[in-house]
């Protein structure tokens, strides 16, 4: 797992800032895309990155192969194999470097949906440089993270890493509590954690409007448009 397909979107005028985006089990990254188009990022000068997850495990609907970052039971998510974590870091290290050198680590969120974002949160935790920050929507607590950090806890760089956590109160996948305790894990090792509640289920970024354009406005220093139930609104200041 070396190389990885990837989607992108490029700013419409100048780039200002990059959000690299990591799917869900059973996902594409059109998934992610359309959530990226639906915020107005690319009106907002932000680059978006899309890689799709490489490995495929049988679905436990159909038993049909689908892409995963590393195969996991959704009866299980206590149980993460550590391994492919690790393999599945080692290409999406590769394009975080990469896009970072195009911007600046401090212009470059990393965001995750489900089993996305725990492989978005364990990246952006031991990355070398500082990043603005991850968002993760539906996100469960592993019961070691530290284990799953290349050093056991994060990078000096990114100890105090912003993080922004959206849960949907009817996600009968991954429970909201599962979110809540991961924001409470991180609030406690000192990362500025925002917090928002959703009324939806499992779906990406479900039903996202000023929260996650606000985060993203103030760790990137760009200002993204807040969303509203009929689309872009006035840009956030």
């Amino acid at each position: 797992m070396d190389r990885l397909e990837y989607e992108e979107t490029e700013p419409a005028e100048a780039h200002r800032a990059t959000v690299v985006w990591l799917h869900g089990v059973g996902q594409v990254p059109e998934d992610l895309l359309a959530v990226a188009d639906r915020l107005g990022l690319a009106e907002a000068g932000v680059r978006g990155v899309f890689p799709r997850a490489p490995v495929e495990a049988p679905s436990l609907l159909t038993g049909l192969p689908v892409p995963c970052w590393f195969p996991q039971s959704l009866f299980a998510l206590d149980r993460i194999d550590v391994e492919g974590l690790r393999a599945a870091h080692r290409p999406l290290t590769a394009l975080l470097t990469a896009e970072t050198g195009r911007i600046g680590a401090a212009r470059t969120v990393v965001a995750g949906f489900s089993q996305g974002a725990t492989v978005a949160l364990t990246l952006a935790l031991g990355h070398a440089e500082p990043l603005a920050g991850t968002a993760l929507y539906a996100p469960y607590r592993p019961p070691d993270l530290r284990g799953l950090l290349p050093q056991g806890r994060p990078s000096p760089a990114n100890d105090r890493l912003p993080v922004w956590i959206g849960h949907g109160a009817r996600d009968w996948i991954v429970p909201e509590s599962s979110g809540a305790d991961l924001r409470d894990l991180l609030t406690s090792w000192g990362h500025p954690v925002t917090w928002q509640r959703y009324p939806g289920g499992h779906e990406p970024f479900a039903g996202v409007r000023a929260s996650l354009p606000d985060f993203l406005t103030g760790v990137l220093g760009v200002p993204v448009p807040r969303v509203t139930l009929d689309g872009p609104a006035a840009r956030a200041s």
